[in-house]
């Protein structure tokens, strides 16, 4: 691992930051130790805030009746049943793929927030472990089971939840207290509850008070710190700018109320303004916190829209052209989109039950409500419109399309080259992806976890676990942090058609390298990679391709790998016709070959946060002077005709 000097750090930080985001972060420092925040979020006099509290909330938007919503997710009501049904007895399943019970404690002492974030007293296990069933999603799936049913135990269990919340997290105290983006999500959660639950006939006044109750406290939390928010530039601010918007809206006639919708949609614009470039590509380059960010956006352009106001044009421009960059990185097949970037199994609008890696029912709301088009036929991920009040739009369907892009939607491939203008998450630059029959056969490895003891703590954003080359054991980039990278990697795409794109990253450019790669479609179903590795100098370095497919049944022959359903091989080969070596791995475990390097992030795919599943890592390389071009061949027809 390349060295760095606290100096360089903190120059690099800055610049790549800007001085804005940095002063920013440190104002929220000094408010930390200085105890301001401490001041500014002291426990609150509940039976006053009570007497202030409206009696009532405002509608945020028309509900669909029972009987429209039973009739319409007639497939999908016993999913929602078995859901509901399970958080009666406990459980709850996080992330859409981690089965545990449902517990709402802080699993830290009860200190003020502040006290935890200041002197790092998080506890042991990931935070994020313990911030998931405190973000409320289970009350989008009681009160939707609930307005279906009617049936009380729904009800009644979301007013045990949120009585064990209060209870277990008084106002500001503890770790679920320390995070205003959380609050936030709180708040979507509380308000989609309260909507339902005002309907006639309807649950007891108590219900619906402590719904406020709570909405209001988690409001209160999100103005003192969104310091923090605005020196991340990313989901945080948003989040905590629909959050206040909603908040806002929801307690109409509570004194802070008119504040927290004021100053929720002004941070809402700046913050779409700032963070989606021209061409839609969203400030985190995450697939996942783009869906996030395109939801939250949703959400807020429906409660605007009820209450008459509308996004200025330039805004639902910047999100029409983030829904189209999106859906550009569809597979048709299976809704899903390749796991780019940082994957933390945030669904924060959950109204749906759907694999949640299925982007079909956002992009469907955004493409309705941005591009004034359905852009897929009518099918079960309108349900998530359908709740609110979403109407269907003329079908403009296309097939998905990008200069990054290959093939056609049953067979296709993409390369990941960006010029960054905002901070990278994963160094992952001309990792291919590639896709046959809806199946993602060459794998993102995801995320599994941020916060975790060695080596698993954000591991699986390094260059070596990613579809593309590495010279001698470096990252692309330089890390810093769990979260952070200097000497960013930028690449540039060379040339682009219907058959091949070429591009090229600098990565490796204080080694005097650089690496391009050729992806080319050669119809109707195989792929050809040409890396090529040139250098300044005659020095040997230790060159590795990566590959990471499923767990599939494999053989090795002469020329190269077998594989069957599907049937497909891969064939490997270089420009100096040498001695290269060829191994396999699958969850940290040899299974053929063996050379001397670390494996233990090898062979793992993470499909959504805390969840890593068995994978096949393939290894092909060799210690070499360049230049170097490597070939990998991903040959399907080949197999299909030899079988006939």
């Amino acid at each position: 691992m390349r060295k760095v000097s606290r100096l360089h750090r903190l120059l690099s930080t800055t610049f790549h930051l800007g001085c804005k985001a940095v002063s920013q972060y440190a104002v929220y420092q000094l408010g930390l130790h200085t105890g301001f925040f401490k001041a500014r979020t002291s426990a609150p006099l509940l039976d006053a805030l009570q007497q202030r509290l409206p009696r009532q909330g405002q509608s945020l938007f028309p509900l669909p009746s029972p009987q429209e919503m039973e009739s319409f997710s007639s497939k999908t009501l016993p999913a929602l049943l078995d859901s509901a049904n399970a958080l009666l007895a406990g459980h709850i399943t996080l992330f859409d793929g981690y089965p545990t019970q449902l517990d709402l404690s802080p699993h830290t002492a009860l200190l003020h927030w502040s006290d935890l974030e200041r002197t790092k007293a998080y506890p042991g296990e990931d935070i994020k472990l313990v911030w998931e069933p405190a973000r409320f999603s289970w009350a989008f799936t009681l009160a939707r089971a609930w307005h279906i049913t009617r049936d009380s135990r729904y009800q009644i269990a979301l007013q045990r939840y949120l009585a064990e919340f209060a209870r277990l997290n008084p106002p500001y105290m503890g770790i679920n207290w320390t995070s205003g983006q959380e609050a936030a999500l709180r708040i979507l959660a509380l308000c989609f509850a309260h909507q339902v639950f005002s309907q006639e006939p309807g649950p007891s006044a108590e219900l619906l008070q402590s719904i406020r109750l709570a909405v209001a406290l988690n409001a209160a939390r999100i103005p003192p710190t969104l310091c923090y928010a605005r020196s991340q530039r990313n989901n945080h601010l948003i989040s905590e700018a629909v959050g206040l918007y909603s908040a806002g809206l929801l307690l109409k006639e509570y004194p802070s109320a008119p504040r927290w919708k004021r100053l929720g949609w002004k941070i809402f614009n700046q913050a779409i303004q700032d963070q989606i470039a021209a061409d839609g590509t969203y400030i985190q380059h995450s697939a996942n916190y783009q869906r996030l960010m395109l939801d939250e956006a949703v959400w807020l352009a429906v409660l605007a829209k009820n209450v008459g106001e509308e996004l200025p044009r330039p805004i639902q421009e910047k999100l029409a052209a983030s829904t189209i960059l999106l859906y550009n990185q569809l597979d048709l097949i299976s809704g899903y989109s390749p796991n780019l970037g940082h994957q933390d199994g945030s669904n924060v609008l959950p109204l749906l039950e759907a694999d949640h890696l299925d982007y079909r029912s956002t992009l469907q709301a955004t493409g309705r409500l941005f591009l004034q088009q359905d852009l897929f036929p009518a099918g079960a991920w309108d349900e998530k419109s359908r709740w609110l009040g979403i109407l269907p739009q003329p079908i403009r369907a296309q097939n998905p399309s990008s200069p990054l892009r290959l093939g056609n939607n049953q067979d296709w491939a993409s390369m990941r080259a960006v010029s960054y203008q905002s901070r990278p998450a994963h160094a992952d630059q001309l990792h291919v992806e590639i896709w046959h029959a809806g199946q993602n056969l060459a794998l993102d490895a995801g995320t599994y976890l941020y916060n975790a003891p060695e080596p698993w703590c954000n591991a699986l954003r390094s260059t070596r676990v990613h579809n593309t080359v590495t010279v001698d054991g470096l990252d692309q980039m330089l890390p810093t942090s769990r979260f952070m990278w200097l000497d960013w990697a930028n690449a540039h795409i060379l040339a682009s058609d219907a058959f091949s794109i070429t591009a090229r990253h600098d990565g490796y450019r204080e080694l005097g390298i650089i690496h391009q790669r050729t992806l080319r479609h050669i119809p109707p179903a195989n792929w050809e990679i040409n890396d090529v590795l040139q250098s300044e100098t005659s020095q040997s370095h230790r060159i590795y391709l990566h590959w990471l497919l499923p767990d599939l049944s494999f053989t090795l022959t002469e020329d190269g790998i077998r594989f069957k359903d599907p049937a497909f091989s891969l064939q490997f080969s270089n420009s100096l016709k040498g001695d290269a070596r060829c191994s396999i791995i699958r969850a940290g475990t040899w299974l053929a070959g063996h050379i001397d390097l670390d494996i233990t992030h090898y062979g793992w795919f993470s499909p959504t946060y805390a969840l890593k599943q068995p994978a096949l890592s393939i290894l092909y390389g060799m210690d070499t002077s360049l230049p170097l071009t490597i070939r990998t061949l991903w040959q399907f027809a080949s197999l299909a005709e030899s079988s006939e």
